[in-house]
């Protein structure tokens, strides 16, 4: 796994160890930061679900003015921390232990990218769609990344499908 392009391209980047962690492939990032081109640059981005933090860290390296890691996991925020600091990202970036729901229940900033991608199985992208609906943090005018497992059905809980993509089992949708 590594930083596809931007000011950090080419560093390998750690994963976190473990099933419920599950690194997004360079392919897939590939096509997620296509599909975002002219959204990234100056933009406060969310990472939600942050694992190993690989796509906020990409966003961050593509000219994101900061990016907001968000995890449960202290396992996960440590490779979070590891890879900003390898990518020499750090200075933008803020690490957040926290469960989703109540990290979205108290935030008072607004995002102009959310980043999500959640463990598979469950309906923990649509409580997160739900509750970012809900406290109003996603900006005028920005978009949700979501990714999921390709059968898994969705409830874009009254944003709007901008994209909607396989890879494989991969599935990608954009929401706005």
């Amino acid at each position: 796994m590594r930083v596809i392009a931007g000011s950090a391209r080419g560093a390998k980047l750690k994963a976190a160890e473990g099933l419920s962690v599950r690194p997004t492939l360079d392919r897939v990032k590939e096509s997620i930061f296509s599909m975002l081109t002219g959204r990234i640059v100056d933009s406060e981005v969310l990472d939600l679900f942050a694992g190993s933090g690989a796509l906020g860290i990409e966003a961050l390296s593509r000219g994101a003015a900061n990016c907001t890691f968000v995890d449960h996991a202290e396992a996960s925020l440590a490779v979070v921390r590891h890879n900003l600091a390898h990518t020499r990202l750090n200075e933008r970036a803020q690490v957040v232990r926290s469960d989703f729901a109540a990290f979205l229940a108290a935030c008072d900033a607004q995002f102009d990218l959310i980043l999500l991608d959640p463990p598979y199985g469950g309906d923990l992208l649509a409580q997160a769609l739900t509750a970012i609906a809900a406290h109003g943090v996603l900006r005028e005018g920005g978009c949700i990344l979501c990714e999921l497992d390709g059968p898994d059905p969705v409830d874009p809980c009254g944003f709007s499908v901008y994209r909607d993509k396989r890879y494989g089992r991969v599935r990608v949708l954009l929401l706005v």
